[in-house]
């Protein structure tokens, strides 16, 4: 009698409602272009110095909270609505085993091996971050990087987010369960997109997208393995 309520669930799934919220999930991750307009408002900065870094260090806060609390909201209404509809499990695992820990270290060699090939170079982010940061704003260099590196943590969850709806969808379609449908998603939508915001680095993301795909149905979407390998794209 206890599986009839999730057997009744789902026969009500759609892909294209999955690819729907995909798609949702996708714009609210581009939706942070509204911090760039928040922290040209607490720097008070013309709309004409758009490309331009913030000059005070709360500006660049008041920025990174920006994209934070919208995505933190966004993903935290996401998975409640999923737990609420009975379809979280079919959308993400939250058992981690062996076999999940395996693929997320596979995963993580692989993008820093694709990191590697993008600069030339062996480099450790979390410096180069602070001395970015501290140049800018001597003193405020460890502050700003925090933030930055929890806007990176943010990002990570609304990308497995946007992996795992996208897969679920293409199972729906396809009744085939160990294809990439997630990292195919993905790469049409947030790595294509990079075409236009950050060119130069552009094919490294369609690769990173394609390679969390493979990872997510290598680790049987487990949730945490998933993020760990999306994380460290951000942070290598």
């Amino acid at each position: 009698m206890s599986d009839t309520p999730m057997a009744t669930t789902s026969k009500k799934e759609s892909g294209w409602h999955y690819a729907q919220l995909a798609i949702l999930i996708f714009f609210l991750l581009g939706m942070d272009v509204l911090s760039v307009f928040v922290g040209m408002l607490i720097d008070g900065r013309d709309q004409s110095d758009f490309g331009i870094s913030n000059r005070h260090w709360y500006a660049t806060v008041g920025a990174f909270l920006c994209s934070t609390t919208l995505w933190g909201i966004s993903a935290a209404l996401i998975v409640k609505w999923a737990k609420r509809r009975a379809v979280y499990e079919t959308l993400l695992s939250t058992q981690t085993n062996r076999r999940a820990l395996l693929f997320s270290f596979l995963g993580v060699i692989v993008i820093t091996l694709l990191s590697i090939v993008e600069s030339g170079k062996i480099s450790i982010s979390l410096v180069q971050e602070y001395l970015g940061f501290e140049h800018r704003n001597p003193g405020y260099g460890g502050l700003l990087t925090f933030f930055q590196y929890l806007y990176y943590f943010l990002e990570s969850v609304m990308v497995v987010l946007i992996l795992a709806t996208w897969q679920r969808a293409g199972e729906l379609w396809t009744k085939k369960a160990y294809f990439p449908w997630g990292g195919t998603g993905l790469t049409l939508t947030w790595g294509l997109a990079h075409y236009a915001s950050h060119p130069q680095g552009a094919l490294a993301v369609v690769a990173s997208a394609m390679v969390f795909g493979i990872i997510f149905v290598g680790v049987r979407k487990n949730a945490i393995a998933s993020l760990i390998v999306v994380y460290s794209a951000f942070v290598l």
